[in-house]
């Protein structure tokens, strides 16, 4: 059985601390103590690490040997349209599981009223989601989760092959796109609920996006991010073996 991975500020010294509530998650929720062995992370490098102290203010690890990098997912940079947040969250626990690189909110026309002015307070709530998520799939490094980024910025942006969801008939599927261009890491462009509104779908085309089709049928928001995140994820892979 895989032992638990939980993500430390820092190691210092052979040392990493986890105090207050995430002392208390572990020693009152996961029943941590004294002598066990566990694998660390400080975002950047693995560890295997035993338990020190274990109180409910404090979890002590000290470090027992550092472990080989696992292999890092394909990299997918989400660019997701805000919705609502009960879903929005699900998605970033979700993608998290799906090897996201990074999730970065933006807000576009058909945007749910108020999420805009809403999301900063929700950010460190999402970042813990990541968390969470990523311990609970034994990732190496977190995501990162952005702060909400307006329209133009977000277009505008040249973070690997650009990729946008177009749910108008006609496009390339996804795969397909993904076969031709084989990039080396992608950017993924999200829609709200409703879908792009013309204006934005001129602007996205004319700001150098390819479009990509995830079928026929009309996905929810957080559906399409994760349908999308798999092909790319299992594209992504392929391209790397074909290049190794």
């Amino acid at each position: 059985m895989a032992r638990r991975l939980f993500f430390v500020p820092a190691v210092k010294r052979d040392v990493a601390e986890l105090r207050d509530e995430m002392a208390q998650h572990l020693t009152r929720v996961l029943r941590v103590e004294a002598g066990q062995l566990f694998e660390i992370s400080d975002n950047e490098n693995l560890y295997l690490a035993e338990v020190e102290v274990a109180r409910k203010s404090l979890v002590s690890f000290r470090v027992k040997q550092r472990l080989e990098p696992r292999p890092a997912p394909y990299p997918v940079t989400l660019y997701a349209s805000l919705f609502k947040f009960d879903h929005f969250e699900w998605m970033i626990e979700k993608a998290t599981e799906l090897g996201v690189g990074v999730i970065q909110p933006i807000v576009s026309e058909r945007s749910e009223h108020g999420l805009e002015k809403a999301a900063p307070k929700r950010t460190e709530r999402w970042r813990r989601i990541a968390l969470e998520a990523s311990q609970q799939c034994r990732r190496m490094r977190m995501p990162e989760i952005r702060d909400v980024l307006d329209w133009e910025d977000a277009i505008a942006t040249n973070e690997g092959s650009k990729i946008w969801l177009d749910e108008r008939p006609g496009g390339l599927p996804l795969l397909s796109v993904m076969q031709a261009e084989k990039p080396d890491s992608v950017t993924l462009l999200l829609g709200p609920e409703g879908g792009w509104a013309e204006r934005e779908a001129e602007q996205i085309a004319a700001a150098g996006w390819i479009p990509a089709s995830l079928g026929p049928l009309v996905l929810r928001a957080e559906t399409a991010a994760l349908a999308a995140l798999a092909l790319v994820q299992a594209s992504g892979s392929g391209v790397r073996e074909s290049r190794s």
